[in-house]
């Protein structure tokens, strides 16, 4: 059974709370990087970049497929697992890792109790993620296999860093009716062997990572190769701190750039918008075919805002349902 309280967004509620256990220091305001920001956005304006510049929900050629529904307020998260075969400094993930599925914010025992979950709110595309999703394959196929059981076409993408999948699980992922897979590269310290195999399964094979600023360089070879395989996708995300990941990004030598947003659990890094402007510009002016967008946190906020209205608006219509079937 769902609850009242689940018709909000699941970070939006945490949001205030868990963004008091940020622990990195926040930058002081750099007059210098302000203005090479300001360069980069009109070099990608003269360039032809498509999107808004306002929100920095930018892309190169075309925006994937799968941002769509999330871009409308429509998308949610499955967490298959927390469980990961991967330690990344920048990860979200709470600690201990916690071995669950969750949907849409919601606890669920069994993967065929997300359908309902998926109907109730209205939803048309499902990023399946952990953790490591395919460190539980079997939970991973039946959740799958579930969302295929609704009377209506949902989204499902796959995020994952590649290391447990073999040629049998992507045949069955395939035959299960999953659309595409979304690489974490940067967690595998740009491997592309994972991309390359997935490709024989999946035309729309895409990458989706966090733009390191201090990896810059090896993201831009990334994004070259990545061209060069037809890649048709990249979404690049600028680099946050949350509580989870605070203490390790400080190790790194980054502070928050502040601008704190009331839906978010994060807050951006002071070097990462920048950074993931300069790999825009580069993808836009040195590929051939891969098309790159940059979801910003500026882009999540707007994305969990629209979110968290259309889930209040779905509750209050309900709960006048209820009040006129009782009268």
């Amino acid at each position: 059974m769902l609850k009242e309280e689940d018709d909000l967004s699941w970070y939006a509620r945490k949001a205030d709370t868990l963004r008091k256990g940020i622990a990195v220091e926040r930058a002081e305001d750099d007059a210098d990087r302000a203005e090479r920001v300001s360069s980069l956005l009109e070099a990608l304006r003269r360039g032809g970049i498509k999107g808004s510049l306002e929100r920095r929900t930018l892309y190169t050629r075309h925006l994937p497929p799968g941002c769509r529904g999330c871009l409308g307020g429509k998308g949610t998260n499955a967490f298959v697992t927390g469980l990961c075969t991967r330690d990344c400094f920048f990860c979200f993930n709470q600690k201990p890792r916690t071995d669950e599925l969750v949907v849409h914010g919601i606890r669920l025992a069994e993967p065929e109790g997300a359908p309902e979950v998926v109907r109730r709110y209205g939803l048309r595309s499902v990023g399946v993620s952990g953790g490591e999703p395919t460190m539980r394959p079997e939970r991973l196929l039946r959740l799958v296999r579930a969302l295929r059981t609704l009377p209506f076409r949902v989204r499902i993408d796959l995020y994952t860093n590649g290391d447990r999948l073999s040629d049998a699980l992507l045949s069955q992922l395939k035959d299960a009716g999953l659309d595409a897979l979304r690489f974490n590269l940067v967690a595998r310290e740009f491997d592309t062997e994972p991309v390359e195999r997935a490709l024989r399964y999946f035309d729309e094979t895409a990458v989706e990572v966090p733009v390191i600023p201090e990896q810059l360089a090896k993201m831009k070879d990334m994004v070259l190769r990545l061209d060069a395989l037809r890649v048709p996708f990249l979404n690049i995300h600028e680099l946050f701190v949350c509580r989870e990941n605070s203490a390790r990004v400080a190790e790194k030598g980054y502070c928050s750039g502040g601008g704190a947003r009331d839906a978010l659990l994060w807050e951006p890094v002071a070097a990462a918008d920048e950074a993931a402007l300069s790999l825009l510009l580069f993808a836009l002016e040195k590929t051939a075919r891969l098309s790159v967008y940059y979801c910003s946190c500026r882009t999540q906020q707007d994305i969990s805002s629209r979110g968290m209205q259309r889930r209040l608006r779905l509750a209050a219509d309900a709960r006048r349902r209820d009040s006129a079937t009782r009268s």
